[in-house]
C-alpha cells in the first residue's frame, strides 16, 4: 500500500513515482503501465530521492518528478525520467526551495509546481521549467491564495490548480497561461470542498 504518490503520463504510458509505505517509510520506486492494455505495473527504475508528497508532470517524451518529503525532511529536487525507456531517474534541477505537498501540470513544453510546504510555511509559489531541457525553476507567478495537497491538471494552454488545504479545506479552481507567466486567476469552485485528489485533463476533474 503506498500513499502521497505521483503520477503522470504520457499517450501511451502511465507512471507512478515514490510515496509512502505502511510504519512512516517513503519508497523510490518508479512503477508504469502501458494504458492501451491490462495488466499490472511494471518496475521503471528509481527517483534520485525516496519521497512522497511529491509533483509530477510530463512531456510526450520526459517525465518530471519535483520536490516531496524525504526520511530527513522536505526536498527541493526534480529528477526526470525518458518515458519511451526504463531505467533510474536523473538529476534534473531544484526546486526555488525545499518543498512537500505541492501540486503540478504540465504541457508538453513546461511544467509548473504550485503551492505545497515550502521552507516549512505553506506557500503561494507557481514555479516553473522547460521539460526539454535541465535546471532550476524559474518564478512564474503566484496563486489565490497559500495553498497545499491541492491537484494540478492541464490543458496544451491552461494549467489548473484545484481544492487543497489554505486556511482551511476550500474548493477553490483557478488557472493559468502556461506558456506566459503571471498570477493565477479564478476559474470557479468544486461541488465539495476536498484536498490530495487526483486530476487529468483536456477536460479537468478531480
Amino acid at each position: 500500500k503506498v500513499n502521497f504518490l505521483a503520477g503522470h503520463s504520457s499517450t501511451t504510458r502511465g507512471f507512478f513515482g515514490g510515496g509512502g509505505l505502511d510504519g512512516g517509510q517513503v519508497t523510490d520506486f518508479i512503477d508504469y503501465i502501458t494504458i492501451a492494455s491490462l495488466g499490472n505495473a511494471t518496475d521503471f527504475g528509481d527517483l534520485t530521492v525516496a519521497r512522497n508528497g511529491l509533483a509530477a508532470a510530463a512531456s510526450t517524451t520526459r517525465g518530471v518528478f519535483g520536490g516531496g518529503s524525504s526520511t530527513s525532511g522536505a526536498v527541493n529536487t526534480i529528477d526526470y525520467i525518458t518515458i519511451s525507456s526504463t531505467g533510474d531517474a536523473t538529476d534534473f534541477g531544484n526546486l526555488a526551495q525545499n518543498n512537500n505537498q505541492i501540486s503540478g501540470a504540465s504541457n508538453d513544453t513546461r511544467a509548473f509546481f504550485a503551492g505545497g510546504n515550502e521552507g516549512g510555511s505553506v506557500t503561494d509559489t507557481i514555479q516553473y521549467i522547460t521539460i526539454s531541457s535541465t535546471g532550476n525553476t524559474s518564478d512564474f507567478g503566484n496563486l489565490l491564495g497559500t495553498r497545499r495537497l491541492a491537484s494540478g491538471c492541464a490543458s496544451t494552454t491552461r494549467g489548473i490548480i484545484a481544492a487543497g488545504i489554505g486556511s482551511g479545506i476550500d474548493g477553490v479552481i483557478q488557472y493559468i497561461t502556461i506558456d506566459s507567466t503571471g498570477n493565477a486567476t479564478d476559474f470557479g469552485d468544486l461541488t465539495v470542498n476536498r484536498y490530495s485528489v487526483a486530476a487529468t485533463a483536456t477536460r479537468g476533474g478531480v
